[in-house]
């Protein structure tokens, strides 16, 4: 299964949930992984690590194991997407720090209405877009881009 991207709610198909909270459905019902991909999404947008499905180490370890919720919003979002692929989520409320993850995501559903990273790799993906399939995620983002001059 590939990761679906939609560039609206309506391109959603009916009976998958779009969640535009990620922040309230992580806090209810994600946990906190502990695989290669979430430890490196974990150091690399909230300088923490893994310390137990609800909690994780932050910057400041004199603080000890710090509650989920403290997360940041683009953590939670990644997290849920890998957690429910059954699910959209909005990718909205994400920085750059949390976009440049989505090349790694192998399935689920993201809305994501005007798709935009900056990376200076070349990025492989497992991507479909309104019925393409891209294994090269600077092809899917010229392909967005192409649409916008339209």
């Amino acid at each position: 299964m590939s990761l679906r991207i939609y560039r609206s709610v309506d391109e959603v198909p009916e009976g998958i949930r779009v969640v535009m909270n990620n922040n309230l459905f992580f806090d209810a019902r994600t946990l906190i992984r502990n695989d290669a991909l979430v430890l490196d999404i974990l150091k690399s947008i909230d300088k923490a690590v893994y310390n137990s499905e609800l909690t994780f180490i932050g910057r400041t370890l004199e603080l000890g194991a710090l509650s989920k919720s403290m997360l940041s919003t683009g953590t939670k979002t990644l997290l849920n997407i890998i957690s429910y692929p059954d699910k959209c989520f909005n990718v909205v409320e994400c920085g750059n720090n949390a976009l440049k993850f989505i090349p790694k995501l192998k399935q689920g559903h993201i809305l994501w209405e005007m798709p935009v990273v900056v990376c200076r790799d070349k990025p492989e993906c497992d991507i479909e877009y309104r019925g393409i399939h891209y294994t090269d995620f600077h092809e899917f983002l010229s392909k967005v881009e192409k649409e916008e001059r339209l």
